[in-house]
C-alpha cells in the first residue's frame, strides 16, 4: 500500500500568492511568457528563468542560478516555510466546475514496486534532462497528480478542514479560484495519512515524466550515498491526490494532413471494415458514448460506431485511441508512431462540443484534411489500463486540474 506523507511546504506570503504562482511553463507561448516576467515581477518564473536563459551556456550553470534565486526566495520575506503539513488544494472554474485533493509526498518505492501504476510511456531522454534538473536545483515545485478509488473517509476529513477559512485564496487571470487549507494539526495528519495508505494503489493521470524523473533522480543519489535508509527526503517526489469521482479527463483529438492518397470515398469504404460509418452532415457533434468516434473530413461529420466483433484486445479495447491507432492510422494511412509522424497533430478537447467546433476551424482554414474526436476516457478504464500493466497510446487524456506551479514547494534539502 502506498505510502503518504506531510512535508514542510515553502509557499508565497498570502499577499502574493495569486501573482507567485504561475501555470506549467510549457503552458506558455514565448509571447506570454515574455509578458508575464515583464509585468510580475512577484512570479514564480522568475526563480526558474535561467532554464531557458541564452545568455548562460552551460546547463549546470543555470541550474545552479535557478537553486540560488530559490534560495533567496525561500530565505526572504516573501516566502513562509510551514510546519510539517498536508495541503488540500480546490480549484474552482467560472462555470462553478470543481475539482479538490490532498497535496504531501509519495515515495519512490511505491514507484518501483508498482503500488503507484502508470498508463503512459516516458521518453528517456526526457527523464533524464528533469532527473539532472531536479539533481541541481533540489526542490519539486509542481505536483505530480495521482487518482485514488473515491473514499468517503478522505472526502468527510477534506470537508471539515475545508469549513476553516482558506490559508491562501485567490482568482488567476482566467478566473479560476485557487485555494489552499494547510492541515498540520498532528491527529489530522494522521487520520489523513491512515485513510490514504489503505488504498491498495495510486495511479498517475498527469505527469509520468516528472514522476519517472523523480525515480532516477532517487536512484543517482542511492548510488551516491551507499548508507541511505529510504526516509531522506531525496526518495520522496510531490504529489496531488484526487479521488477519480472528482478527477475531470476530457478528450485529446486527432488531425491528419492526408489521408494517404485514398479518395474520400475509398477512406471512408475502408473504414467501414471495422466501424458502422454514419453520415451526420455539416452540424458538430458530440459523440456519444465510449466505441462512438468522430470524424470531420471534407466539410461533412460522420459518426465511426466499432463494430463489437472488434473488440478483441482485454482492456485496450476500452480505448477510442487505442482502436483509432490500431484500425485507422497504421493499416490504412500508414502512421505507426504518432509521438514522432508529422502527419498527425493533437488537440486539445474540452468535454463537448465546443472542442470539435475549435477541430472543425483547423481542418477549414490550417491545411488538415480530416480531424477525429472523441469520447473522453473514463477514470475507470484508466486504472484498468493501468492495472493490466499497458500502456495508452499519447495524448489519449486531457487530464485537469492542473495544479499551479510554487503554490507550496518541497524542498528536497529540507
Amino acid at each position: 500500500m502506498p505510502q503518504f506523507k506531510p512535508f514542510k511546504g515553502i509557499r508565497p506570503v498570502k499577499d502574493i500568492a495569486g501573482f507567485f504562482s504561475t501555470k506549467t511553463v510549457d503552458a506558455y507561448n514565448s509571447e506570454e511568457l515574455k509578458n508575464e516576467l515583464e509585468s510580475n515581477a512577484d512570479s514564480f518564473l522568475h526563480i526558474i528563468k535561467p532554464t531557458w536563459d541564452k545568455s548562460i551556456s552551460e546547463t549546470k550553470s543555470k541550474h545552479r542560478k535557478v537553486s540560488a534565486n530559490f534560495e533567496a526566495f525561500a530565505e526572504g520575506e516573501k516566502s513562509e516555510t510551514d510546519k510539517s503539513s498536508f495541503y488540500i488544494y480546490q480549484i474552482t472554474k467560472p462555470t462553478k466546475e470543481r475539482v479538490r485533493g490532498i497535496i504531501g509526498l509519495v515515495h519512490m518505492d511505491d514507484y518501483e514496486n508498482g503500488s503507484i501504476k502508470k498508463h503512459e510511456e516516458t521518453l528517456t531522454k526526457r527523464t533524464e534532462l528533469f532527473a539532472e534538473y531536479l539533481q541541481n536545483v533540489n526542490f519539486h515545485a509542481e505536483p505530480v497528480l495521482l487518482t485514488y478509488s473515491h473514499n468517503q473517509r478522505i472526502d468527510l476529513l477534506m470537508e471539515v478542514e475545508m469549513k476553516r477559512l482558506a490559508t491562501i485564496s485567490f482568482k488567476d487571470k482566467e478566473e479560476n479560484q485557487h485555494q489552499l487549507w494547510q492541515v498540520e494539526n498532528r491527529l489530522n495528519l494522521q487520520q489523513f495519512k491512515d485513510s490514504i495508505e489503505k488504498n491498495e494503489a495510486l495511479y498517475i493521470a498527469d505527469g509520468h515524466h516528472r514522476m519517472e524523473s523523480s525515480y532516477v533522480y532517487t536512484k543517482n543519489i542511492r548510488n551516491q550515498q551507499k548508507n541511505s535508509v529510504g526516509t531522506e527526503p531525496f526518495n520522496y517526489t510531490l504529489a496531488m491526490l484526487v479521488s477519480d469521482r472528482e478527477l475531470i479527463i476530457k478528450d485529446y483529438n486527432r488531425l491528419l494532413t492526408d489521408i494517404n492518397g485514398y479518395t474520400s470515398e475509398k477512406f471512408i469504404e475502408l473504414l467501414k471494415d471495422k466501424f458502422d460509418v454514419t453520415e451526420r452532415g455539416e452540424s458538430p457533434f458530440f459523440p456519444s458514448k465510449k466505441h462512438h468516434i468522430g470524424m470531420y473530413l471534407d466539410g461533412k461529420f460522420y459518426g465511426l460506431f466499432v463494430k463489437k466483433e472488434a473488440l478483441t484486445e482485454k482492456g485496450l479495447s476500452e480505448l477510442d485511441t487505442y482502436l483509432f491507432e490500431e484500425f485507422i492510422l497504421k493499416p490504412i494511412l500508414n502512421i505507426h508512431d504518432s509521438r514522432t509522424d508529422e502527419r498527425i497533430d493533437f488537440l486539445r478537447g474540452t468535454g463537448n462540443v465546443e472542442g470539435v467546433k475549435s477541430l472543425k476551424a483547423k481542418v477549414d482554414e490550417e491545411g488538415f484534411k480530416a480531424g477525429f474526436f472523441f469520447y473522453p476516457v473514463n477514470s475507470a478504464d484508466l486504472e484498468k489500463i493501468a492495472d493490466l500493466g499497458l500502456k495508452m497510446p499519447p495524448k489519449s487524456t486531457y487530464i485537469e486540474p492542473k495544479p499551479l506551479s510554487g503554490l507550496t514547494i518541497f524542498d528536497l534539502k529540507e
